[in-house]
C-alpha cells in the first residue's frame, strides 16, 4: 500500500512539473511572437468590459480601436493594457469603462473565479507578472492549476497553428440586435449582479490604478468613461458607493459621464447594455464630442452635461 502511495505521489508530482514546463514553454513561445499591433492610425483605445464592449462603435470613432470584453476585471484589463501600450507606440489616449459594477466586491469573482481564469487565462498567462500569479494563487489555488492547464493546452494549439494574431482575441466592439427591455420589464426581472450589501472590491480597484500608473508612466492620456445605462438597471443601487469610490481614489482622473443619456428601450440589448441603434448613437455624440476637443478642455463635464440634454430632448418620449 505505501509503494502504491508513493507511486501515485511520484506520478502527480512529475505531472505538475510537467504542466508548469509546458506552461512555461508555451507562455514564452507566445509572448515572443504575439502580434498586439492596432492599425497605425489609431491613436486611442477603450478598455473595459461588457458596458463599453456593446456601447462603443470603433468604426465611428475616428482613430479608435475598442478592446473592451465581456466579462473582465481590470486584473485582465490590465495585462492587456501593459502589452498593447508597449507595443503601439502611437497610442496616445486610453479610455477605461468605468461604471457601478466595476467598484463592487463582484470583481473579486471575475478575477480569481474558475469560470473566468479558465476562459481569460488563455490569453493573459504569458503577461501575467508574479504579483498577479500569487494573487490567483492565495485566492484560488485549486481553480487556477486546472485553468493554466486548460490555458497550456489552448496554447499549445495556437503554436501548432502558428497562430500568433492575438488582437482579435484581446476584445473588441460587439453589435447586438436583440432588445429584451420590455420582457424584462413585464417579468420584473430587475435583479441586481452585485454584493447585496454593496461591499468594495479593493482588488479590481488596485488593478484600476495600476492601469492609470501605466498610462502615464508611458506619458498617454488616460480618462474614465461610463456609458448610458437604463434607469432601471439595478446595479445602479450603489451610487452613492460609486460616487465616493470616485471622490476619493480617483479624484485625479476625470470622468467622462454619459449614463444621463437617455433612450427608448428598443436601443438597449437589457438594462445594463446598450444594443446596436444606442451604440451608433452614443458613439456618434462620444465621436462628435472628441472632435470638437473635450479632451484637453477643462469643463469636460459640463460640455458632456449639455450635449446630453440636447440629445435628450430629441429623442421620442421612452417607453418604458
Amino acid at each position: 500500500m505505501k509503494i502504491l502511495i508513493k507511486k501515485i505521489i511520484i506520478f502527480l508530482s512529475l505531472s505538475f512539473l510537467v504542466i508548469i514546463a509546458l506552461a512555461l514553454i508555451s507562455s514564452e513561445t507566445i509572448k515572443s511572437r504575439a502580434d498586439l499591433k492596432i492599425p497605425k492610425k489609431n491613436t486611442t483605445i477603450v478598455v473595459g468590459h461588457s458596458h463599453s464592449q456593446c456601447s462603443v462603435n470603433d468604426s465611428i470613432l475616428s482613430n479608435t480601436s475598442n478592446l473592451s470584453s465581456s466579462g473582465e476585471s481590470y486584473f485582465y484589463n490590465f495585462q492587456k493594457l501593459k502589452q498593447i501600450i508597449n507595443e503601439n507606440s502611437q497610442i496616445k489616449t486610453v479610455l477605461i469603462e468605468f461604471t457601478n459594477n466595476n467598484v463592487d466586491s463582484i470583481m473579486d469573482e471575475w478575477t480569481w473565479g474558475y469560470e473566468k481564469m479558465s476562459f481569460y487565462l488563455q490569453y493573459y498567462s504569458p503577461y501575467i507578472g508574479s504579483e498577479d500569479f500569487n494573487l490567483l494563487m492565495d485566492n484560488n489555488p485549486t481553480d487556477l492549476f486546472t485553468s493554466y492547464s486548460i490555458a497550456t493546452r489552448k496554447n499549445l494549439y495556437r503554436i501548432l497553428r502558428s497562430d500568433y494574431s492575438l488582437i482579435d482575441d484581446f476584445g473588441g466592439y460587439t453589435e447586438s440586435k436583440l432588445s429584451k427591455v420590455d420582457d424584462l420589464i413585464a417579468k420584473k426581472d430587475f435583479n441586481s449582479s452585485i454584493s447585496k450589501n454593496h461591499v468594495v472590491s479593493n482588488v479590481n480597484l488596485k488593478y484600476l490604478r495600476k492601469m492609470i500608473d501605466e498610462c502615464r508612466k508611458n506619458n498617454v492620456d488616460i480618462f474614465l468613461i461610463r456609458s448610458p445605462q437604463h434607469e432601471l438597471y439595478a446595479d445602479l443601487g450603489n451610487e452613492s458607493i460609486y460616487q465616493k469610490v470616485l471622490k476619493t481614489q480617483f479624484n485625479d482622473v476625470e470622468l467622462l459621464d454619459f449614463d444621463n443619456m437617455k433612450f427608448p428601450n428598443k436601443y438597449y440589448l437589457d438594462l445594463h447594455h446598450l444594443n446596436y441603434k444606442g451604440s451608433l448613437q452614443f458613439s456618434k455624440l462620444l465621436n462628435e464630442l472628441i472632435e470638437n476637443n473635450i479632451l484637453t478642455t477643462d469643463n469636460k463635464q459640463e460640455m458632456i452635461d449639455k450635449a446630453i440634454l440636447n440629445f435628450n430632448l430629441k429623442q421620442v418620449k421612452p417607453n418604458f
